[in-house]
């Protein structure tokens, strides 16, 4: 028997690092062959060339994609969606695969899925039914999954909210976070190893961690609410690490408010934090500030303090972790002393549940596409009203 080919797509850090365990599993199942496509961010150096960590994982790539068109216009976003569509559409038809996987809720997720509807591929969509209000990602993740034809979940809620809208319980899966999976295996780093790893003196007892994006509906507000939030950090005096923002319309007003502070010796500023010194920050961070996705689905696990700034990841599930706060200063300083000083604050980190999985989501996945079968009633999809 042959092996089902799987094609997934990566265009971005903080996406890649989410689907690598699932990568990795479906490269090494017996039944299953993975080729990958790359493009968006990866292929950009503002972002420092991500595509190399792609290669030093060893994934077969089968086809790179340039389409980052770097501007904060918010048809530039559109406009790179469409020049990567065209040019995927060749790469899907000509390997004509057994699966398409979909990640979450970026253009590449939409491109890839469309590829599947129009090309009759089975498709399936991780990290469906999630719930963002405020960013286009929100609306893009809730049409991928109505292109997909298998849903698989990072949590409960979101498994019940697609059966809710429609989709057969048969087709949604609750496989965890994938995110937690590297949590769970990277190798642990003594503070020494670290600091050296990163190019720093030494790693602070109380340290920050910030990563913040643009939001869509607030591109013009990007570098105020950055500069806000470091205002508020170096305020209380913390070492603070600094990621560069994603790829989205208003990263570059953020960039540019990150370079005024890269001078501040407090303050160390990354392009992009290699996985393994990223996730071991994590783990000795005193609190993540920003509004990644990762301080809602993957701190939970380490217990790790969030301050989530702005409206994006409002409405998220979430654990009792995270704190949300508007992009202001003073509400950033004083949820940040709360979380240093306030022993009720404390207690709630210390007793916060993890709803995102146990870390084995990679396997679930990769066993899901080498068992589910390829025929007529996962093909001709239907709605469950």
């Amino acid at each position: 028997m042959s092996k089902l080919r799987v094609l997934g797509i990566t265009a971005i850090r903080s996406e890649y690092f989410l689907q690598r365990p699932i990568l990795q599993a479906i490269a090494a199942h017996p039944d299953l062959e993975l080729g990958l496509v790359v493009t968006g961010a990866h292929l950009s150096p503002l972002h420092d060339y991500t595509v190399k960590q792609v290669e030093a994982d060893g994934f077969p790539i089968v086809a790179r994609i340039e389409n980052l068109i770097y501007s904060d216009r918010d048809a530039a976003r559109l406009k790179g969606a469409a020049s990567q569509l065209q040019v995927l559409t060749h790469v899907v038809d000509e390997l004509r695969p057994d699966w398409l996987l979909v990640p979450a809720d970026r253009e590449e997720s939409m491109t890839l899925a469309l590829c599947g509807t129009y090309m009759n591929i089975a498709t399936a969509h991780y990290a469906a039914g999630d719930r963002v209000v405020g960013n286009a990602d929100d609306m893009l993740r809730h049409a991928v999954s109505r292109l997909s034809h298998l849903l698989l979940t990072t949590h409960e809620l979101a498994r019940e909210r697609l059966i809710k809208a429609g989709e057969q319980e048969w087709r949604v899966h609750n496989v965890g976070h994938a995110g937690i999976d590297r949590l769970r295996s990277t190798a642990e780093l003594s503070a020494s190893e670290l600091a050296k790893a990163l190019g720093v003196k030494e790693i602070a007892d109380q340290f920050a961690v910030i990563v913040q994006h643009p939001l869509t509906s607030e591109i013009g507000k990007a570098g105020e609410q950055m500069r806000e939030t470091l205002s508020a950090v170096l305020g209380l005096g913390l070492q603070t690490f600094i990621s560069y923002p994603n790829s989205d319309p208003g990263s570059s007003q953020i960039v540019d408010v990150i370079e005024e502070y890269r001078s501040d010796p407090r303050v160390s500023v990354f392009k992009n934090i290699p996985d393994p010194e990223f996730v071991n920050l994590l783990r000795r961070a005193t609190v993540l500030i920003g509004n990644s996705s990762l301080g809602l689905l993957e701190a939970p696990y380490l217990k790790l303090p969030v301050i989530n700034v702005g409206r994006r990841q409002s409405e998220r599930h979430h654990a009792s972790n995270v704190f949300f706060v508007p992009a202001d200063r003073e509400a950033i300083v004083r949820q940040l002393k709360a979380i240093i000083e306030d022993d009720e604050t404390k207690r709630r980190i210390s007793e916060c549940e993890n709803p995102f999985g146990d870390g084995h989501t990679g396997g679930r996945v990769a066993e899901l596409l080498a068992t589910m079968a390829i025929d007529s009633a996962l093909l001709n999809k239907d709605l469950s009203y």
